[in-house]
């Protein structure tokens, strides 16, 4: 049994596009994060609280279509979704240029979440689908590398180009949404996953009329579940207190930094997704090897740690041990915590689960841009920042409160089945 495991693929052709055509989605909307309030300010728009309300409405963008998304991934394929995000992200960029106004950018943004969470929740749920299942921690593990190595290129990428010209930067976000575009559409699984899913056949006519009543109430219990999934509130709430001080930092970071004095504070989005790298690499492994308990409570610990640290962020060396310290604690947390909720959630209701993990996230990532808003304007951006810590403090409790024990349930399940299977083996 264990032989069979190891040999089955993980690189296929279809998943090493996914991931290319990710992270070109990525950056298409990293590029944007820390660089819209800056343009904004340069326009006029100096209240600290800014940044935050242009995080806000992307996450509204995000956060009501992707129920939708993630039923119509179910219904019509994941692939049209993915490709259909990315042309509205592409699309709406060239608008900022056009609309030099804060009532603009904030409307264009709102545009781009709406794509934004096609795209995320589509490319997610491909994720899920092309990994085998038993890898599933490790697969999930390395398609958010995507969403890392975006982290790692797009803010960066965008703070250096808005030094040289704003409407370069918005033609950038243009070619990085159309180059993920044309790579998308080389990826051809869905017809294999229908026809898998279509193998059992039609019910044969004896049995047509015993099967009508069942398949009633399947129907309205679809009805009824169709906007989220309820195996995956636990690990939701858990992500949303772990989330909120990564949406104040993307938001906010370069903003402190400029405050401090810090030259090439874009290098704090480089080292954060390069910890992001480093550490997405092996958490896969090291949780299937020692439990997902084990290796996500050292990750709680990091990212507290790595927001403790900004309170004496005077320089750019602090500023870049809090990116490896929250890089990794976060590297660790968000996938696990993304895992789980593959694991509780049926098959066929993936689409509706990233759709409702992901709606969490947007919802934690708007909300910690807001709350960091306000805090930089009321107490000032060190105390705000170590503030954060309160989070993930909230969120360990609640990882232990509502996914330690199901898990640890779980894996005592997975131990008995296995001791079974061995008997079994040794007895014939």
């Amino acid at each position: 049994m264990k032989i069979q495991t190891e040999l089955e693929p993980l690189w296929t052709k279809n998943f090493i596009l996914l991931l290319v055509g990710a992270v070109f989605m990525y950056i298409a909307t990293f590029m944007f994060t820390p660089t819209l309030p800056l343009f904004a300010r340069s326009i006029g728009a100096v209240d600290p609280s800014v940044g935050g309300f242009i995080i806000l409405v992307y996450t509204v963008g995000s956060l009501v279509p992707r129920v939708i998304w993630g039923n119509l991934s179910d219904r019509w394929g994941r692939k049209p979704v993915f490709l259909i995000g990315v042309i509205i992200m592409a699309a709406a960029s060239p608008f900022f240029g056009l609309f030099v106004s804060l009532p603009g950018i904030l409307i264009i943004r709102l545009l781009q979440g709406v794509g934004f969470s096609a795209s995320s929740t589509a490319g997610s749920t491909m994720s899920a689908d092309l990994v085998p299942s038993s890898r599933l921690t490790e697969g999930i593990g390395y398609y958010t590398l995507a969403n890392t190595v975006g982290m790692a290129l797009g803010p960066d990428l965008g703070l250096n180009i808005l030094q040289h010209n704003a409407h370069w930067l918005f033609g950038a976000g243009v070619l990085a949404g159309m180059i993920s575009l044309v790579i998308g559409l080389f990826m051809n699984y869905e017809k294999k996953r229908c026809m898998s899913q279509q193998v059992s056949g039609p019910i044969p006519e004896t049995n047509r009329n015993a099967a009508e009543p069942a398949a009633k109430v399947a129907r309205l219990s679809l009805t009824r579940r169709k906007l989220f999934e309820k195996t995956v509130l636990a690990p939701s709430l858990v992500i949303l207190f772990s989330i909120m001080p990564y949406g104040a930092i993307m938001a906010y970071i370069a903003s402190y930094g400029i405050d401090r004095g810090v030259g090439n504070i874009g290098l704090y989005f480089t080292v954060y997704a390069l910890s992001l790298f480093v550490v997405r690499l092996m958490v896969g492994r090291l949780s299937d090897r020692h439990g997902v308990t084990m290796v996500i409570i050292p990750g709680f610990i990091l990212m507290f740690a790595g927001l403790v640290v900004l309170f004496w962020a005077v320089n750019l060396a602090v500023f870049l041990l809090s990116a490896v310290l929250f890089g990794l604690g976060f590297g660790v947390v968000f996938p696990l915590l993304q895992s789980v909720g593959y694991m509780f959630c049926p098959d066929d209701r993936r689409g509706v689960a990233s759709a409702t993990l992901f709606t969490t996230s947007d919802l934690a990532y708007g909300l910690g841009a807001v709350v960091l808003g306000f805090g930089i304007k009321y107490i000032g951006y060190a105390t705000a920042f170590a503030g954060l810590s309160v989070f993930m403090v909230v969120a360990f409790i609640l990882y232990m409160i509502l996914l330690y024990p199901r898990l640890k349930v779980s894996s005592n399940q997975e131990t008995d089945v296995d001791a079974q299977k061995d008997a079994y083996i040794n007895n014939n």
